[in-house]
């Protein structure tokens, strides 16, 4: 039995889920729009969610928080590249500026959050299911369950799979879009190959599947509810946080993200300091390895970048000399 679910997680995996999962996207979805508003449900797990659009706060002034291209260097080492993702496949995002190419063009080595190695997808799809008897329709109301079957089938997920879903699995897939392109870093990743250079991921896939899966269970299903039961704001919110990428304005990202309230920020909070906080000093550190070498590109989610505690300045702690490109 559990061979045989094994082999079908797989198959999903591989077949919906391998052009949509990186969970700096879910990162970024969070920060914006950890709900989105679908017609009300007939559920207790729905609450109101409080809009603060018309007073989201001016951007202020955070250390790097404008450019998405950084030249980061040490006297004496060629200079390298980081450069600031965002996990989508439109092709105003997707076709690189120019200095961006050239960066990646010069690049002997490409360094990325994570290489997909078929062993870690596996390991990752396996654990989306439940394997001891438990069922996603035992930890939420029918009212809900049947909201998730039917958002999930867009997905292509069937009633019986998505039964077997553990809760975080279920806002994992749906805080996607259904249709979705290769995403910029899986681009970014076949062209440093076709040039020939060496890959390296700073972060293994179990490290990002234990974010979640050591997630309470009360945790997962707050997240799953308030992503189903506010599911429509995510397009407008969606579009937004792509413009605001595109104007290369960081600091603009983050003061977005601060315009709703949270009924539970106490789960958000631990959530985000796990995807963002903790992983900045984790890919700071470990990525020195590649920059002392030089030549090294290097593309992580955008957000990891500015801030006190983003990469740049953890960096430039560790005596390295930053200057945006683009």
């Amino acid at each position: 039995m559990m061979k045989s679910r094994v082999k079908i997680s797989f198959c999903i995996y591989f077949n919906v889920l391998k052009k949509l999962k990186h969970t700096d996207f879910l990162l970024l979805l969070l920060l914006f729009f950890p709900f989105a508003s679908i017609a009300e449900l007939n559920a207790p797990e729905c609450e109101t969610v409080e809009d603060y659009e018309e007073t989201t706060p001016t951007p202020t002034p955070v250390e790097y928080g404008e450019g998405l291209l950084w030249k980061v260097s040490k006297a004496g080492t060629p200079a390298n590249y980081i450069f600031g993702t965002i996990h989508v496949s439109d092709e105003a995002i997707v076709n690189l500026p120019n200095d961006v190419s050239e960066a990646l063009i010069q690049a002997t080595n490409f360094v990325m959050e994570v290489i997909p190695e078929p062993a870690e997808v596996m390991t990752f799809a396996s654990l989306m299911y439940f394997a001891d008897g438990q069922k996603l329709s035992d930890h939420v109301s029918q009212a809900l369950y049947d909201e998730i079957v039917s958002l999930l089938a867009a997905y292509h997920l069937p009633a019986e799979t998505v039964v077997l879903l553990k809760p975080w699995a279920a806002f994992l897939t749906m805080s996607y879009p259904p249709e979705f392109g290769q995403v910029l870093d899986m681009q970014l990743l076949h062209k440093a190959r076709q040039l020939g250079a060496k890959v390296k991921g700073l972060e293994s896939m179990q490290e990002q599947i234990d974010i979640f899966n050591t997630l309470p269970l009360r945790s997962q299903v707050k997240i799953l509810s308030d992503t189903v039961c506010h599911y429509e704001l995510a397009e407008a919110d969606f579009e937004k946080m792509k413009s605001l990428y595109i104007a290369r304005d960081l600091a603009g990202l983050y003061a977005f993200s601060q315009r709703y309230s949270l009924s539970d920020d106490e789960v958000y909070n631990d959530l985000i300091k796990k995807l963002l906080v903790d992983r900045n000093y984790t890919m700071a550190e470990r990525m020195q390895t590649e920059l002392e070498n030089g030549n090294a590109f290097v593309a992580i989610g955008a957000m990891h970048l500015p801030g006190a505690e983003g990469v740049l300045s953890l960096l430039a702690k560790s005596n390295y000399e930053i200057s945006r490109v683009y």
